[in-house]
C-alpha cells in the first residue's frame, strides 16, 4: 500500500509541475502554445494514471491498459510524421531556382517576428548567392498586424539594400497551401514555369511540410531552410507539424 501511495503521489506531484509548466507557456511566452498543450496533455495522462493506481478492480485495469494502447498508438502516428519533418529540416544540396518564394510569418505590430526575421536572414543570403533571381513575398494582414506579411518583409528586405525590382509581393495568402499556390500562379502571370524549379524558402520545421504540398501542385520544389534561431521555438513548432501533416494526410489542405 505504500509502495502504490508513493507511486501515486510522485504522479500527481509530476502533473502539478506539468500544469505549471503549461501555464508558463500558455500565458507568459509568446508562440508556444503547442508546448502548452502538450505539457497539458501530459499533465492530463499522470493525473489519470494517479487516480487508478490504488485501484485494483478488473475495471481499473482495464482503464490503465486501454490507455496505454492509445498512447503507444499516439506516439506511434506522432513518430509517422515526426520523422520525415526531422529529417527534411535542412536545404536541399542545390537551391538554384528562377524563382524564390519566401513564406510569411508572424508580425509583431509591424515588425517581424523571430521566425520571421530568421527567413529574412536566409533571403538575403540566397539573393546574393543568386543574382539573376526574383523573390516573391507572400503573406497576407493578420488580425493583429499593422500590414500584410509581405509588406513587412518587404520592408526589412529593401532596408537591407536589397534591389526593390527583385522583390514581387503577394498579399492574399493566409495559408502554406496558399502562399504556394498563389506564387505559382504569380510566376505563370510572369511568364516563369510554374511546373520547374521553384525554390520556397521557410523555417526548418515547416519544409517537409511545404515540400509535399508543392510537389501536389505540380511544381518542382527546391527547399531552403532558414534555420531556427531558438531551439525550444523549433521544438514548440516541430510538434505542430507532426500534427498538420497528419491534418494534410487525412483532411487535404
Amino acid at each position: 500500500m505504500k509502495k502504490l501511495m508513493r507511486t501515486q503521489w510522485i504522479l500527481f506531484s509530476l502533473a502539478a509541475a506539468c500544469l505549471a509548466a503549461s501555464g508558463v507557456f500558455a500565458f507568459c511566452m509568446i508562440g508556444y502554445l503547442i508546448t502548452a498543450l502538450a505539457f497539458l496533455g501530459l499533465a492530463a495522462c499522470l493525473i489519470y494514471f494517479g487516480v487508478l493506481a490504488p485501484k485494483k478492480t478488473a475495471a481499473a485495469r482495464w482503464l490503465r491498459a486501454a490507455m496505454a494502447v492509445v498512447l503507444v498508438i499516439g506516439c506511434v502516428m506522432f513518430l509517422i510524421a515526426e520523422i520525415p519533418v526531422l529529417r527534411h529540416a535542412r536545404s536541399d544540396p542545390d537551391t538554384s531556382a528562377p524563382y524564390l518564394l519566401v513564406c510569411g510569418a508572424g508580425l509583431h505590430g509591424s515588425g517581424p517576428s523571430r521566425s520571421m526575421l530568421d527567413r529574412l536572414h536566409e533571403a538575403v543570403r540566397w539573393l546574393e548567392a543568386e543574382p539573376d533571381s526574383v523573390a516573391i513575398l507572400s503573406g497576407s494582414q493578420g488580425p493583429d498586424e499593422a500590414m500584410s506579411e509581405a509588406q513587412a518583409m518587404f520592408n526589412w528586405l529593401t532596408d537591407q539594400g536589397v534591389d526593390p525590382d527583385r522583390l514581387i509581393l503577394e498579399e492574399q495568402a493566409g495559408s502554406s497551401y496558399e502562399n504556394i499556390k498563389n506564387a505559382l500562379d504569380v510566376i505563370a502571370a510572369n511568364g516563369g514555369d510554374p511546373t520547374g524549379r521553384v525554390a520556397i524558402l521557410s523555417s526548418d520545421y515547416h519544409l517537409y511540410r511545404l515540400g509535399t504540398m508543392a510537389r501536389a501542385l505540380g511544381c518542382q520544389p527546391v527547399l531552403v531552410a532558414a534555420r531556427t534561431s531558438m531551439t525550444s521555438l523549433f521544438i514548440n513548432y516541430a510538434i505542430r507539424e507532426a500534427l498538420a501533416m497528419w491534418d494534410l494526410w487525412v483532411f487535404g489542405p
